[in-house]
């Protein structure tokens, strides 16, 4: 994984840098940008009145997007929210960042808390939440199933 342009860099290669390149593609796709180009821009007007009307949405869109200025697509920026590592005893590691402004850092306990806090954020499905919850709940009380050794 790396950025382009002047300030080339490498980036980690973690779900932080993934999740976020993610959802700058689909920003991209949902916007109608061509990716087949580099850097992607947004296709040219289709010439005829019946195209147009017929996709009045992307029209509109991409008229919006021009006036705005971003007829060419703005580069990937990753932006660093910080580290959170499980490292088992009920203890993690946390080192939470804005960019490159570090807000904070924790090791133990606390840290184990916010790593389990972010994970349920994380669980997209409310089922999920749930489901997490309760096997750790299920650990807690009655520990780890170990007949499938």
């Amino acid at each position: 994984c790396f950025t382009e342009g002047p300030e080339a860099t490498l980036l980690p290669q973690t779900a932080q840098v993934a999740g976020q390149e993610g959802a700058y593609v689909a920003r991209l796709m949902n916007r109608g940008y061509d990716l087949s180009t580099t850097p992607p821009r947004l296709p040219e007007t289709p010439s005829s009145e019946e195209a147009r009307v017929a996709n009045i949405d992307a029209t509109l869109n991409a008229a919006w997007l021009k006036l705005r200025g971003l007829d060419e697509a703005q580069g990937f920026r990753f932006l660093n929210l910080g580290i959170l590592a499980y490292v088992g005893g009920g203890e993690a590691l946390s080192q939470v960042e804005l960019g490159d402004v570090p807000i904070f850092s924790y090791a133990g306990s606390v840290a184990f808390i916010l790593w389990r806090s972010v994970y349920l954020v994380k669980q997209v499905a409310t089922r999920n939440r749930v489901l997490v919850t309760f096997d750790w709940i299920k650990s807690a009380l009655f520990g780890r199933d170990i007949t499938r050794l």
